[in-house]
């Protein structure tokens, strides 16, 4: 009876050792990353969608880095389906000596670039948190999907291989360039007809919180100009603030504030042909500088729309006839200038001189989203005589048909 036991029990490791083997050996074929570094990265599941159905596409991702974008890996996706480890470690250390050399910090954000068999192309933000960034082990994963619907209208057309990793067509950074500019945050405009009274307004910044900024971008293929709201959420350890007085002596006062534009110019080439597949461009604030907050002129962003806040006689000096303060008007973002940048890319020969034909060009601009945080706060006022009929407008920027929030406003006598 012992020795029909003792079989039984041998029989039964023998088993359990030839399915735990059989468990390694299927683990090692179908998930080989196990065996890997990979547990110890952070994955990003990318999903590319068309017509609310998983597509075969080629899949690029760059991550922001203080001095720009960098490629962060290809991939061909068969069946729509893609896994990225992302080794965060270096990229965060990046981040940190930045914020210790400039005061400047940002979120953790990646740029997904899908390209379909269908001729379709699509630009994907995915904005993180540092503390997001962990390992696979112990959690560290997120599911994304992008829908591409950008025509292209011309460019090779793209074809997805069975059995590739990553495909013969890698992203170059082939140009860049940067500006300094002053830009208006805030504008208030006083009839001078008016005779007495002014306008004031205050602009301040609160450090430490962050400030989404929107990415415009086109590619060669599609000759549109899109753009990507609140895309990077940076900061800054700086302070600062500013006011200004419009009045009949000076009608028009800014408030403004210093910042870097850097642009990049990307191609999608085939490694071993030199063959060009498409073209990126790509604009945006890479920096600002809220220290330099002040009263003097910047660049202004054009403005669309003015819509009427106030009709009515002024209320005299003991009281504001118009009065708005923090961010309870219009949303919680703001427009800044980016066309100027644009045409001097033109000029430098940076960007091709067909570029300003492209549909919404004359539009661009650069969307300053401060969420909830309250990153800026500002305090308007309009003091106005008794006896004086005025109308009071605030200003709006469209863009791809949609009207933008600006914190320009203008005061004209009736």
């Amino acid at each position: 009876m012992k020795r029909v036991l003792h079989n039984i029990i041998k029989k039964r490791k023998v088993a359990l050792a030839i399915i735990a083997l059989l468990s390694i050996v299927i683990i090692y074929f179908a998930y080989p990353w196990v065996f890997t570094e990979a547990p110890r990265k952070f994955l990003l599941e990318v999903k590319v969608v068309r017509n609310g159905k998983l597509v075969p596409a080629l899949v690029y991702v760059r991550m922001l880095y203080p001095e720009g974008m960098r490629p962060g890996g290809r991939y061909v996706a068969p069946k729509g389906v893609v896994w990225i480890w992302i080794d965060y470690e270096e990229w965060k250390r990046a981040w940190d000596e930045e914020r210790k050399r400039t005061g400047f910090f940002a979120d953790p954000t990646i740029i997904i670039t899908a390209f379909t068999e269908d001729n379709y192309v699509g630009l994907l933000p995915v904005v993180l948190k540092w503390e997001e960034l962990k390992p696979y082990a112990l959690g560290g994963k997120k599911t994304v999907t992008i829908e591409p619907n950008i025509k292209r209208v011309k460019g090779r057309p793209i074809k997805i291989q069975e059995g590739s990793s990553s495909g013969p067509v890698v992203p170059v950074l082939v140009d860049e360039y940067e500006e300094t500019k002053r830009v208006a945050l805030g504008l208030v405009y006083f009839d001078p007809s008016i005779g007495g009274g002014f306008g004031s307004l205050y602009m301040g910044y609160y450090y430490y919180r962050k400030v989404g900024i929107s990415l415009a971008f086109a590619f060669l293929s599609g000759e549109d100009w899109k753009m990507c709201f609140d895309v990077f959420r940076v900061g800054s350890d700086q302070p600062g603030s500013a006011a200004t007085v419009a009045n009949s002596a000076n009608p028009e006062r800014h408030i403004s504030i210093v910042v870097t534009y850097r642009y990049e110019h990307w191609k999608y080439i085939n490694q071993y042909t030199g063959e060009v597949y498409d073209e990126e461009y790509d604009m945006w604030v890479k920096n600002f500088y809220p220290n330099t907050m002040s009263n003097e002129t910047g660049e202004c962003v054009e403005i669309h729309y003015w819509f009427l806040k106030y009709w009515g006689y002024g209320k005299g000096f003991s009281e504001p006839t118009y009065q708005k303060y923090g961010f309870q008007v219009d949303g919680h973002d703001f427009a800044v200038d980016l066309l100027w940048f644009a045409d001097l890319l033109i000029a430098i020969g940076k960007l091709p001189a067909e570029a300003s034909t492209w549909a919404n060009f004359i539009f661009l601009f650069v969307n300053l989203d401060i969420g909830a945080t309250y990153a800026f706060s500002y305090d308007l006022e309009y003091v106005i005589p008794k006896d004086v009929y005025v109308l009071i407008h605030k200003g709006r920027h469209e863009f791809e048909g949609e009207l933008h929030n600006v914190l320009y406003w203008k005061v004209k006598k009736v």
